[in-house]
């Protein structure tokens, strides 16, 4: 057996407050070998980051902890000292946390973060700093690295912050890394890509691995053993494969069912929810009613993106963006990180001005500013934002939050508006309790759960939905997902669901545009996108999110890979480009019942 890098024996933490003392993790013990990856698999607010923080000495003042042994590499952690402590963070043990922007400096740009941890422990100058930071963004497959080196966090999609905070996590190759759901803002291809990057550390600097996550397809794919914490403890533990295939608790049982599949989409049933009784693993708990075909709609267009042109600056974000989006359907828009997907978000909210274009709801051309924008116009269009951190006012109780749109859109009087407080916090599995919290005291999944009932408040018609269920772990993101279609079928209600998770896009989506650097290189029903023919980076998200998809190698991809202002924005990293593609960009193609591609090997597309 490999000699123990960490050992966690009979962890408890509880956090002192108002009402006394609240436990939050009780008798946890792990251990993970030289080279070994851990995975910590459980619900929000089981408990898991309370045990990253511990093992980081990061627990905030209120907390108290107790273990017979929290040791790393032989060394008691509680015993350092400070000194000791600022030594070891960064060099031997080293973090990626949940909420990229929160991690970086605002005021700080990239290449000097990176650079400061590099110069913190090594004796090195700020030439080859700077040098060493580019190779590092290169590694976790950052286009341009030298131009990302100059900016700024903000100036950088979530996506590309988490790619950042990575590179500085694994700067000095630590011996320990604790990951606290460190791909929830990364799209499947580059998920892929961190786990090679993952692969290579444990294979190449014996890195020892502890993933915290909520995502068991990563737990599955990366980990040797897994740990399934449920309300603080540890209910099932064992190797990742033998648990994942043969659970023996109830409780992992239940999270393994609420898994959407890729073949499987909200016509075939509802997802299974914690508290169902399944055995195996069933695909769904109950069959869902029959969905409307579009010819028994009106047909009419909820949504339409017409020719939307954005840039930041000289930056080109989307490039004659057209979609439409009809009455009680969703869209499903997936591609990576920095593609303009949130970009479009706002832009279909009124809350960004496209350069060019405009936005269409129900026939009539709307302001492209929210505020200039009809009160009924902005009632019916409301949004589910990616990081509820940036969303909930971290000085109001989460009750008055949701009382407000409800008192302001849905006309409601102080009284409804309260009583009806409570039944949206019940339909995203919050206690009535909750409405008297602030944000800081609930768990990611909990605040996103919060924003999603304000945004259902005032009853609006299109709900833009810009990663809804990625902070949400499998059982909570199940419950979310089929509230969302209860809604849709309820009300007609019209969804443009954006998601890095291609289970979740074909569970939820009737039609899927696929975005790349801010062009759409692929549009159909989700059954002919997950069908195909595909185009070729389609084909690259749909391999990275199977089950069985080896770990890309960043190296070998980031090589390939060759910016263009002129042609196939993909051709640099495709497979079939050939020179004509870098002369002009590719026109949509229609290879049948209207799915388009946009591509100019349509022939070798449809002959496989």
């Amino acid at each position: 057996m490999s000699p123990s890098v960490l050992n966690v024996e009979k962890l408890s933490i509880a956090y002192g407050g108002k009402r006394g003392w609240q436990s939050a993790v009780d008798g946890v013990s792990l251990v993970i070998g030289q080279g070994e990856a851990l995975g910590l698999v459980g619900e929000s607010g089981s408990g898991k980051s309370s045990v990253a923080l511990a093992i980081l000495r990061y627990l905030p003042g209120n907390a108290r902890i107790a273990a017979s042994a929290l040791e790393f590499q032989g060394r008691e952690i509680g015993s350092l000292s400070g000194e000791e402590l600022r030594g070891l963070r960064g060099d031997r043990i080293a973090a990626v946390y949940q909420h990229p922007g929160a991690a970086l400096s605002p005021a700080m740009t990239i290449g000097r973060q990176i650079g400061e941890t590099i110069m913190r422990h090594r004796p090195v100058r700020h030439e080859e700093a700077r040098w060493r930071s580019a190779e590092l963004l290169k590694r976790v497959r950052v286009a341009n690295p030298e131009r990302v080196l100059d900016l700024y966090p903000h100036e950088l999609s979530g996506g590309m912050q988490q790619r950042a905070n990575i590179a500085i996590a694994i700067a000095l190759d630590p011996a320990l890394l604790v990951l606290d759901e460190p791909t929830t803002a990364l799209d499947a291809s580059v998920q892929s890509e961190v786990i090679a990057i993952l692969d290579d550390l444990r294979r190449e600097h014996k890195t020892s691995i502890l993933l915290i996550s909520h995502d068991i397809n990563l737990i599955r794919r990366s980990c040797d053993r897994v740990a399934v914490m449920q309300s603080g403890a540890v209910v099932e533990s064992g190797d990742a494969e033998d648990v994942f295939e043969n659970p023996s608790h109830a409780y992992t049982k239940a999270l393994i069912a609420s898994i959407p599949a890729l073949n499987f989409t909200k016509r075939d049933g509802r997802l299974a929810e914690i508290g169902t009784t399944v055995r195996g693993r069933p695909k769904a708990i109950a069959t869902a009613p029959d969905q409307r075909d579009s010819d028994e709609r009106n047909g009419q267009i909820a949504v339409a993106c017409k020719a939307i042109s954005h840039s930041f600056g000289e930056q080109e974000v989307l490039h004659k963006i057209d979609l439409s989006v009809e009455q009680g359907k969703t869209f499903g828009l997936i591609g990576e990180s920095g593609s303009g997907k949130s970009t479009l978000a706002r832009i279909v909210t009124g809350l960004q001005t496209p350069t060019e274009g405009s936005v269409e709801l129900f026939g009539r051309t709307v302001a492209p500013r929210a505020e200039r924008r009809a009160p009924g116009e902005r009632r019916d269009v409301q949004m589910v934002f990616q990081s509820p951190d940036r969303t909930l006012n971290p000085r109001h109780r989460i009750g008055r939050i949701i009382s407000r749109p409800l008192r302001r859109l849905a006309g409601l009087g102080r009284s409804d508006a309260k009583n009806r407080v409570g039944d949206l916090l019940r339909s995203v599995r919050l206690a009535d309790t909750t409405a008297e919290q602030k944000p800081r005291s609930l768990s990611g999944g909990q605040r996103q759960r919060a924003a999603i009932a304000r945004a259902f408040a005032g009853a609006p018609k299109v709900v833009v939905l810009d990663e809804p269920t990625s902070a949400l772990d499998v059982s909570v993101q199940a419950t979310v997902l089929n509230l969302l279609n209860d809604l849709q079928r309820d009300r007609d209600t019209t969804y443009l669901f954006i998601s890095h998770d291609l289970r979740v896009v074909r569970y939820m989506a009737d039609r899927i545009g696929v975005l790349y650097r801010g062009r759409l290189v692929e549009t159909g029903t989700s059954e002919q996108v997950f069908r195909g023919p595909n185009h070729p980076y389609t084909k690259l998200l749909l391999a990275a999110s199977s089950d069985e998809a080896p770990a890309v190698s960043a190296q070998a991809e980031t090589a390939a890979e060759i910016i263009s202002n002129s042609g196939c924005a993909f051709a640099g990293r495709c497979p079939l480009a050939q020179p004509r593609c870098r002369e002009a960009e590719p026109p949509a193609a229609d290879v049948g019942d209207g799915h388009l591609i946009a591509c100019r090997r349509t022939d070798k597309l449809l002959a496989g």
